[in-house]
């Protein structure tokens, strides 16, 4: 006599779909390799509110950088900025919105608010009036590692490559994607 079972209660299923998150795979596949229901988004939300963000120290050089993507169709671009530690090069916070000072400013204030002796950035001329002069640069090779972070970004999660067919359906999927990737 076969027996249902139903998988996603499993123990360590959450691990599973970190893991797999990490390794660039989509919801639907995630739901196929793990033999469970395709609904998974609350679930993955409910994994990134469990993640906390890592804790800033003071008076750390930072890198900055934002990166395009489309939210449902290609005629709706967002931006994601984000920032690293220059020298542990893990992601310190992110902010998904609109291309504006807006969006830019929420990590900047964060940078700011934890006293960065280095903010390097590109040369976005929206960055000037954000970042104080005494602690931006916008030198050559300023930015190599978060700029190969995007490549990499690019390459696991096919949602944020730049000519693809995988758009992410809202914001707070995706959200919960990135803290999952970037701190799960």
């Amino acid at each position: 006599m076969d027996y249902y079972t139903y998988k996603a209660y499993c123990s360590n299923i959450n691990f599973l779909i970190i893991q797999l998150t990490k390794e660039g795979l989509g919801i639907r596949s995630i739901a196929r390799i793990l033999q469970i229901s395709a609904t998974l988004f609350r679930r993955i939300k409910n994994i990134a509110e469990n993640i906390s963000p890592p804790v800033l120290s003071f008076g750390r050089a930072y890198e900055l950088d934002e990166m395009r993507f489309f939210i449902r169709k290609k005629s709706n671009p967002m931006w994601l900025v984000y920032a690293i530690d220059k020298n542990t090069k893990r992601v310190v916070g992110f902010y998904i919105d609109r291309r504006n000072n807006k969006t830019l400013n929420a990590v900047v204030k964060t940078l700011l608010n934890a006293k960065a002796i280095m903010i390097c950035t590109d040369q976005l001329k929206n960055y000037q009036y954000l970042i104080p002069k005494s602690i931006h640069n916008t030198k050559r090779y300023g930015t190599n590692r978060i700029e190969r972070l995007n490549l990499t970004l690019r390459i696991h999660l096919k949602r944020l490559n730049r000519k693809t067919i995988c758009f992410s359906r809202s914001i707070a999927v995706l959200s919960a994607i990135l803290q999952i990737y970037f701190w799960g």
